[in-house]
């Protein structure tokens, strides 16, 4: 089958201002007095509670949190003595106050609904429904709350500070001074900071009576244990002699992919021929992986199929392969852990690194157990990640992270097999940090295989796996991440384990040799060449290994096209929907907490990347790009270039995929996170003109908005997809109309805080038009004919366009 480059689509001239929303909702009280006197008992209450909190100075505000309902401006809420500083919920808010701002609070209810004249912005104390203190409790993380502290003398913490104002700003440089000043007064020794503009936080060693001091002090937003991480990794036999000689290298232009983990043994000979550059950020401990985990990535990065490969004793690298070493060996596991002190500084410090080196692609196999996603902030590494790919236009490829049970509650309950899959969506088994990151790809795991080597030489029932080929791993974590995001985005080959049948209470027990995923050895001298692994860290690197791939076939790809190119050709597997039975998903599309949600999409996301329509189009299946940005409140469409021979009445099954991707600006104190959303539509119409006024801001009182066109043969609607920095659908028809004009419409919409609301906003969209029944098909000619065509009346709308404005001119 002949295959050619994928083409190149561009938008129309014609741009558009974007319809508005509706006003926001105020909230009136009838007895204002009363809400007045309710508010002043509830305040007074919470003053005493934050003046029993320490600060770093005397100048260290109090904090307040506000329960509020329907709109409160964030931005007046000095006019009452507050000063906004975080968005900690849907209608809950965190305000600092000075000793004079709490006065002028507590004066200001008094005068509501007696002195209502001399009020500014009383709208603000109606929305509030409640004040509190900022508590201990707050302060305590999800590790914190659901862990607790360890028992030893003394252990670390990660402490979390009010990031106000901006990194290394006068008033950031007095906080963090003062905060130094306290932990040397209180003998809490430091071991790390950094200091972002949405992220300041602090390591340190504490005890007991220590960490319930930085409960209560006032500058401290949240109190959490290290980030924890154990990867088991068993060997398998292989002999070096078997493999071929002379195992070429990648051509010199050929992409770069950084390996972010325990390092790597870049002498392994299936390694070699690919090593580029290594170099370690962790102190202790040179570039060499001496845990393993690296190096099992890296193969699967590299080669993908590992398994495949060694069956036919092919082995051929695509890109070069850097190693940047961010974890170390744990002398009392042998696993693989972080480095507690610098994780976060040697992350960013070994991204800027590679980054120099001309990496685009960073795969990051590591998670945090203690930092399950809840729903709220994102935090930690998560935030970093989101700040480095869009500084640096970068794509990071992450694992979900493995669930190992829980004990407190118990879960599953007594039976891995007999609960699987329900456990899956638990809040326990949620995504983990940095997976959550908006960004980035998070990959989950699916199984390969069902027989342990046990099972296959014992004829009886021995063990007997939860899983079965294309389900859900037994260990995969769910999303979603912020604001109901889709999350993880993709799935990939992780492994597998299975539970001992004959063993009394070794349910908990499980087991994985010839479970997982075959990968590379770090210690391959003799015949142990490979070993075999499950966990999500062995499903991501093989992500990381097409994103590479890609990056050879289009060069010029930004991040956001490639994360669009890969979730693109993802489709969701039938064993994953199947696994949860029709009445587990009906009550979790109708329970209040997942209302509306597909469980099969929050445990596998956008499902499985399909290869053979990746790298090339070809006559039945062509796929479409467009880099482009857009301003804010901006509207732009794009005529998909559709021939009629697609379009065709005969039935015949056909398929239509739309994908964007973009990676805005984030801040941790807010829930919306994102402070730009880029969405696209799907419309139909018999013109552009037809299709633009529906979304112009001018003529929104003569028109009402198109609904999204063939939605009852589309996948995922718009509600589910639009909350991602990556959205795609999938549409599929039997029937066309020819002469149909369809139109993708991308639209941006900022938050009143953005920060990046006066520049524009790159964004990537592909289409894949497929017409795979049709035999006869010649569809990338006749998409190539009706682009050039579109090019043709595009230039002649800019002449007439120019043409109209020299005469306006005079």
């Amino acid at each position: 089958m002949a295959t050619y480059k994928h083409l190149s689509i561009a938008r129309e001239v014609l741009d558009n201002t974007r319809r508005k929303k509706g006003k926001p909702h105020f909230v009136t009280r009838e007895d204002r007095r009363g809400h007045g006197l309710k508010l002043n008992a509830y305040f007074a209450t919470a003053e005493g509670q934050a003046k029993k909190q320490v600060g770093s100075s005397a100048n260290s505000p109090f904090v307040l949190k506000l329960k509020y309902e329907g709109t409160l401006s964030f931005s007046n809420l000095s006019i009452h003595g507050l000063d906004f500083i975080s968005q900690e919920g849907k209608e809950l808010c965190v305000v600092f106050a000075t000793e004079a701002g709490l006065v002028k609070f507590a004066d200001h209810l008094a005068k509501l609904g007696v002195m209502d004249d001399v009020l500014s912005q009383r709208q603000i104390l109606e929305a509030i429904a409640g004040v509190e203190a900022w508590s201990a409790e707050d302060r305590k993380s999800w590790a914190l709350k659901n862990i607790g502290l360890p028992d030893t003398p003394t252990f670390k913490l990660d402490v979390e500070l009010w990031p106000i104002q901006v990194a290394y700003h006068p008033i950031r440089n007095n906080l963090t001074t003062a905060f130094e000043a306290w932990l040397v007064a209180e003998r809490i020794k430091k071991l790390d900071s950094i200091n972002l503009d949405s992220l300041l936080m602090y390591r340190v060693e504490v005890t007991l009576e220590q960490a319930q001091l930085l409960l209560n002090q006032r500058d401290v937003r949240l109190v959490d244990l290290i980030p924890a991480t154990g990867i088991s990794v068993q060997q398998l036999n292989r002999d070096i002699n078997e493999l071929p000689l002379n195992i070429p290298s990648p051509p010199e232009n050929a992409a770069r992919v950084c390996i972010l983990d325990s390092g790597i043994n870049g002498n392994h000979p299936l390694l070699k021929p690919a090593m580029a550059e290594s170099a370690s950020f962790v102190d202790e401990e040179g570039e060499a992986d001496e845990a393993g985990h690296g190096t099992a990535v890296a193969g699967v990065a590299l080669y993908g199929d590992v398994e495949g490969c060694n069956n036919s004793n092919y082995w051929r690298p695509e890109f070069w392969l850097f190693n940047g070493k961010v974890m170390k060996k744990c002398p009392r596991t042998g696993n693989a852990v972080y480095d507690e002190l610098t994780l976060e500084v040697s992350l960013t410090k070994a991204v800027e690194h590679f980054v120099a080196l001309g990496c685009k692609i960073f795969n990051l196999s590591l998670g945090n157990s203690n930092a399950p996603y809840d729903g709220a902030h994102v935090r930690g590494l998560a935030y970093i990640l989101d700040v480095l790919s869009r500084r640096f236009d970068i794509l990071f490829v992450v694992s979900t992270g493995n669930f190992r049970g829980s004990e407190n509650p118990p879960l599953p309950v007594n039976s891995w097999r007999d609960e699987y899959p329900e456990y899956l969506v638990a809040p326990q088994s949620a995504i983990i940090d940095p997976a959550p990151a908006m960004t980035v790809l998070t990959v989950g795991s699916i199984s390969r295989h069902n027989a342990t080597f046990d099972s296959q030489k014992h004829p009886e029932i021995y063990q007997l796996s939860p899983a079965s080929e294309n389900q859900p791993s037994p260990f995969t974590r769910h999303g979603p991440s912020v604001k109901g995001a889709i999350k993880p985005e993709l799935v990939a080959a992780g492994g597998n384990f299975a539970s001992p049948m004959r063993q009394a209470n070794a349910q908990w027990t499980p087991h994985m040799r010839g479970l997982g995923v075959l990968t590379l050895n770090h210690q391959w001298r003799g015949n142990t060449v490979f070993k075999e692994i499950s966990g999500t860290s062995l499903a991501a690197p093989y992500i990381t290994h097409l994103a590479g791939r890609l990056l050879n076939e289009y060069p010029a790809a930004s991040a956001n096209m490639l994360r669009a190119l890969l979730v693109n050709q993802a489709y969701l597997p039938d064993e994953v929907t199947s696994s949860f039975s029709e009445e587990f998903r009906e009550g979790y599309k109708t329970a209040k907490a997942t209302r509306n949600r597909d469980v099969a999409r929050d445990v596998a996301g956008y499902g499985v990347v399909s290869e053979t329509d990746l790298f090339r189009s070809t006559d039945s299946v062509v796929v479409l790009m467009a880099e482009e940005a857009i301003e804010s409140e901006g509207c732009q469409f794009f005529e998909l270039p559709l021939p009629n021979d697609y379009l065709r009445s005969a039935r015949g099954t056909r398929e239509l995929t739309i994908t964007l991707a973009y990676s805005p600006v984030v801040r941790t104190t807010r829930i919306e996170y994102l402070a730009t959303q880029i969405y696209y539509r799907l419309v139909v119409g018999s013109s552009l003109e037809e299709v633009q006024k529906h979304f112009n801001q001018e003529m929104k009182k003569k028109t009402a908005i198109l609904k999204e066109a063939k939605h009852s043969s589309r996948d995922i609607p718009e509600q589910m997809r639009n909350h991602g920095t990556v959205q795609s659908s999938r549409w599929t028809f039997k029937q066309g109309k020819p002469g149909e004009k369809w139109f993708v419409v991308v639209a941006r919409v900022d938050k009143d805080w953005s920060p990046s609301a006066a520049e524009k906003e790159s964004y990537s969209l592909v289409v894949t038009v497929a017409d795979r029944d049709n035999e006869q098909a010649q569809l990338y000619t006749q998409i190539q004919q009706r682009i050039a065509e579109q090019a043709v009346v595009r230039e002649q709308e800019r002449a007439k366009q120019a043409a109209a404005r020299l005469k306006s001119r005079g």
